[in-house]
This record gives C-alpha cells, structure tokens and sequence, in this order.
C-alpha cells in the first residue's frame, strides 16, 4: 500500500513536470532555476540543521557555504549587511518589522487595493498601520501627499514595494522626509531583485532607502526564500540580526540545502545579470504594447505600461480576473487572478520580442477573436518545444 502511494506520488509530480514544460508561464512571482541550483536543493545539505552555536556537529561545510551566499548577495546589491536565512520574502519583512519596530508603533505601506502586499502581521503583533496615497486607477503613489503623510505620522518604519510592480516608487523623494522625521526606510524588493541586481531598474541603496529585503525566486532567479540587505548602518542589521539568529525568532534551521542553492543563483547573476535583466523589461514592454494594439485592455496605455517584468491586464473584477486566469488556462498559458503577467520565466527560456509578439496574439484569438482554446494550446506547445534550455546560467 505505501509503496502504491509513494508511485502515485512520483507519477502525479511526473504529470506536472511534463504539463508545466509544455506551458507559457507567465505568473509574476515565479521563475525557473538552472539545474546546478536544482542539485543544492537535492543536496546532502538537505539532510543537515544548521546553527551558530557550537551543538551540532559536522558544519563545517555549511557554515562555508552560507560565507559564499552572504559574499555574493554584497557584492550584487551593494550591501554592507547580508542575511540569506529567512524562509520566505513575508519572513523577510517580517524580520524586518519585528526586529526594529515595538507593539504599537506606527508604520506606513501600500494598501493592497493599490497593489500592495497583503501585510497581515498586526494580526497578531500589534500596530498602527498607515496606507500610502496612491493615484487613482494608476498603481503609482502619490508622493505629495505621501509625505504629508509620513510627517504627520512619524512612522517608525515606511515600507515601500508591492505585489503590482510596474515602475519604480518615489524611493529618493520619500527618503528626503524619512530622514527628517527619523523613520526607517524599507524597500521590500520581492518581485524585482533580479532586476535591481542587474541595473535594470531603480537602485534603492542609491536613493535613499536603507534596507533591502524581499524573495529570492521571482525575478531574482533562485530557490523559494528570503533575503535581507542593508547598506551603511550596523545597529539596523544588528536589530533585525536578532529576530535570525540563537536564540531566533523566526528562523532556526534556515535549510541549508536553500542557502547553497541561493549561492549558486546568486553568482550566475553576477555573471549573467545584466544581459537577462535587459532582456526581462524588454520583453515585458513588447508584450504589453502588442496586447493593447491587439484590443486587449492593458493598464498604463498613456504612461507607458511597465518599467519591470509585469504586464497587468485592466480587469473589473476579481471575479472577471479568474474567468480570464482560468480561460487562458484552458490553452495552457498560466496566469493569476489578478491577471498580472510576468516575462522573465519565459525569458529565462531564451524568449524574446518576437516570442512576445507571438504570445500577445495567443491572447488576442482566445480573448478577443474567441478561438476554441484547445486549437491555441497546439500553437502553445509548439513555440515552447522551441525553448527547451534555460538560459543566463553556468550549465551547459
């Protein structure tokens, strides 16, 4: 019997695999990582704990590995302070906020009605949680009246970033007011890390912000996790430091076969991250601008639709949101609810602006010309037979 399940296990994951390979995907917040980063994440160091003390024996090799990673994260963004053992980019900014904030401070961030991430820590830690102003309909923030704002609150901590990450956030002009009032500024990077990492989009150390934080896998091109950076100022990495380390908050074994994975990712952006980057916000304007010709409705027609990896479809509804996730779907081309669309999966598969070309017409047959899906998916299959390879990495 066990045996059974342990072979409908491997079938079930062997189904995915095949499906996943032969789909455009074209989810935001995710990406593809080279198969040298695969063999850590299948590593004897899957097995190991992991710990500053002297307890468990045997590490060596691990506390090498996580010098490599912490090495690499400094010299890609810049930072004088890596920590690479959150579990997550929420652990990360939950580090963040509960290693410099007390019960009841106040901080200011993105609503997630604007495209904000959806923060839920004063749940159970409790704050007083400001949203940033934000333009109408526009995803970009309001800056005047956000530093009003930020002056007649006195926040401890401004957390700037969000889940819809068109263009860059006023990271200079709101750094100007954080420094006068003494808030820490907090740019949560999660879904533009590889972007920043290969200078194709705003440099947060560079305008002001003074930690960096944010997930390792979306455009940042490693395994699920977290990452924290900080740049001129000790005492703030010492505080978060704490919430990370003996006797930890909210990390003990930080998963050392990760750690190792991370690593590798992290050196083939050194190497690579320029070339993909470029390749990234390119490929995301082409997409956007031939889907808005071909009448599908796409936010950011009159300024100029995204400076990052994502693409975002102008939907009524969430309800309107997953009728389209799910038709798209039915021809094997994978999006979420809100039916944002990002471009550096498929530009890690060695697509480029006239693979964008070919996609933004995919969508145009299923949604506007209405084409049965299951004549699209054989046109789908076929482009993604093309880009077998994942590419800007060290394997052959």
């Amino acid at each position: 019997m066990c045996a059974e399940i342990a072979q409908k296990i491997q079938t079930t994951m062997n189904n995915h695999e095949q499906w996943r390979w032969k789909c455009l995907n074209l989810i935001p917040s995710e990406n593809l990582t080279s198969l040298q980063v695969r063999a850590m994440l299948g590593s004897d160091f899957g097995h190991r704990y992991a710990w500053d003390e002297p307890w468990y024996g045997g590490q060596k090799y691990t506390i090498e590995i996580e010098g490599f990673a912490v090495a690499a994260a400094k010299k890609l963004f810049g930072a004088d302070y890596a920590n690479v053992r959150p579990l997550s980019g929420h652990l990360s900014l939950m580090s963040a906020i509960m290693g410099l904030c007390q019960p009841n401070d106040t901080i200011v961030i993105s609503h997630s009605e604007n495209g904000g991430y959806p923060l839920n820590l004063q749940a159970r830690f409790p704050l007083d949680v400001q949203y940033l102003p934000y333009q109408p309909d526009r995803y970009q923030m309001d800056v005047s009246r956000a530093v009003e704002l930020i002056n007649r609150v006195n926040p401890r901590l401004v957390i700037l970033g969000a889940s819809i990450f068109l263009h860059p956030h006023p990271v200079k002009e709101l750094s100007r007011v954080t420094k006068e009032t003494g808030a820490i500024l907090v740019y949560d990077g999660s879904h533009v890390l590889g972007l920043i990492a290969g200078g194709q989009f705003q440099n947060p150390f560079q305008e002001g912000a003074q930690i960096l934080l944010g997930s390792t896998h979306k455009t940042l091109f490693g395994p699920q996790g977290g990452i924290i950076l900080v740049k001129d100022d000790p005492e703030l990495a010492e505080q978060i430091d704490l919430t990370l380390r003996p006797n930890p908050v909210l990390v003990d074994n930080y998963h050392h076969h990760r750690v190792a994975a991370l690593a590798i990712a992290l050196a083939e952006l050194i190497a690579f991250g320029k070339e993909y980057a470029k390749q990234v916000v390119e490929n995301a304007q082409v997409l956007a601008r031939n889907l808005a010709v071909k009448d599908i409705p796409v936010v950011g027609t009159n300024w100029g639709f995204t400076s990052s990896h994502q693409v975002l479809l102008q939907t009524n509804s969430l309800k309107q949101g997953i009728k389209v996730r799910d038709q798209l779907e039915k021809a094997d081309i994978i999006a979420d609810a809100g039916v944002r669309l990002g471009a550096q999966e498929v530009t890690r598969r060695g697509m480029k602006a006239g693979e964008m070309q070919e996609i933004a017409e995919f969508f145009a047959r299923l949604l506007v010309k209405k084409e049965p899906p299951e004549r699209i998916k054989q046109n789908v299959h076929a482009l993604v037979q093309q880009f077998q390879t994942i590419h800007y990495c060290f394997d052959s």
